[in-house]
């Protein structure tokens, strides 16, 4: 069996795995980069024409893989919802099967950010966590872990008498540690090889600490706040958003989400999530608001009907601002102007997602406009990938015969954990 690592032995995000038997080729994830050449890419680059994002490196060179070839792969494995692992599907040739579980499927299905063009009519082959399936040579098991894509995967391969196992992103200190638990029991030791993410290796000035602990952190911080309090966690880590709903509904306030949340939350309930914050009549503390530019982009990419639920709990910003003291409310940059209508003042932005992001001009913009209205700032956010005791526990635990860092800047840091690391390159192949 080959492998090939197209992107991933030296960077963050971005990540895709080739492994091709004698009679089969199949992806692990399909990933769009975070980072060009060093720094965090452009969010307009994705509106780039095909070759010159090929001729830049954001799209590897990979023969058989996107629109314009003949397809030669049977199958792409897409381990979670977050686009570094699945937005180069856009160009990948839509003849070739997608495998992913239903709430991936319908995570990526409702992205805003990374929409896929066609993505209703492409061939989606949906799995069970823990039930394993085949694609020509290769036998696969996917097991729940838990990041801050909600359900995401890790997978256990089988080929040709090799077995290698893939972590894709987790961690040990969520709400739902206990798929780490499971996965680590009832995955196969001394695999053939573990390729395994090391995202917070060499990272300064994150707080190592559990979903619930940030929790209790983000109450007392509401519970000091005399104003509004502004939650700002990433679209889908529904983790965070329960959250803040948890603190919120502690401190006796009302939380209110935003039309797209509520919909996100209410279409994982449909799929079987039952233990979400979905607005209704048993959850008085929570209400909808419904910002203008962000139901117009629901509009145009999720359809005419994506907004219309939530009547009997929606909110608007005139009353919001009315009792603003009283209120929890998620927050994003394109909702700036909805904010400039509510008359906010003196309240506290809670920040809680990657620290780079606070660079960009949209953010810029808003906390400039919040910090002009008397509103204060902290920094809550615990990481949706592994702190380095639960890496060495998977690998100390999984006993692999070898272990290959994969998203990570920091590969060397794995060298001091086992002496059966091998530090690969980018686009180099290599044989089982």
């Amino acid at each position: 069996m080959q492998l090939t690592i197209y992107r991933g032995t030296q960077e963050v995000g971005g990540t895709m795995i080739e492994l091709r038997s004698s009679n089969t080729r199949i992806l692990l994830d399909a990933g769009y980069p975070l980072f060009y050449q060093g720094k965090v890419i452009d969010d307009s680059w994705v509106k780039k024409p095909f070759e010159e994002l090929r001729q830049l490196g954001v799209i590897p060179r990979v023969e058989g893989l996107y629109c314009q070839d003949v397809p030669g792969f049977d199958g792409i494995l897409i381990s979670h919802a977050h686009s570094d692992h699945f937005g180069l599907l856009k160009y990948i040739h839509p003849g070739i099967p997608v495998y992913l579980s239903e709430t991936t499927d319908k995570l990526m299905e409702m992205n805003l950010s990374f929409p896929i063009p066609g993505y209703s009519e492409r061939d989606r082959r949906l799995i069970e966590m823990y039930e394993p399936f085949s694609i020509g040579d290769f036998t696969i098991k996917p097991f729940l872990t838990d990041h801050s894509a909600f359900a995401a995967a890790a997978f256990e391969i089988n080929c040709e008498g090799k077995s290698i196992i893939y972590t894709g992103d987790f961690r040990g200190h969520g709400r739902r540690r206990a798929y780490l638990d499971r996965f680590l029991k009832e995955a196969g030791k001394g695999a053939d090889l573990l390729l395994i993410e090391g995202t917070t290796l060499g990272r300064t000035g994150e707080s190592e600490c559990t979903e619930e602990e940030l929790e209790e952190r983000i109450a007392q911080a509401m519970e000091m706040s005399g104003g509004i309090v502004l939650c700002q966690p990433t679209s889908q880590n529904i983790d965070r958003v329960i959250s803040f709903y948890k603190a919120a509904k502690s401190c006796g306030k009302i939380f209110v989400m935003d039309i797209y949340t509520a919909k996100v939350l209410d279409e994982l309930r449909r799929i079987g999530w039952k233990d979400l914050p979905v607005p209704s009549l048993l959850r008085p503390d929570i209400r909808v608001y419904r910002p203008r530019m962000l139901a117009a982009k629901m509009e145009k990419l999720l359809g005419k009907g994506s907004t219309k639920g939530f009547r009997a709990f929606t909110v608007s910003g005139r009353a919001i601002g009315r009792k603003q003291e009283q209120v929890a409310m998620l927050i994003r940059p394109s909702a700036l102007s909805d904010l400039k209508l509510m008359g906010l003042r003196n309240g506290l932005l809670i920040y809680s997602q990657w620290q780079e992001y606070r660079d960009k001009p949209y953010q810029v913009r808003l906390e400039s406009y919040l910090k002009s209205r008397g509103f204060s700032d902290c920094y809550l956010h615990t990481s949706g990938h592994a702190f380095e005791g639960d890496i060495q526990k998977v690998i100390k635990e999984l006993s692999p015969k070898e272990i290959v860092p994969i998203h990570t800047f920091c590969p060397e840091a794995f060298l001091k954990f086992n002496a059966n690391v091998t530090l690969r390159r980018d686009g180099v192949p290599f044989r089982l």
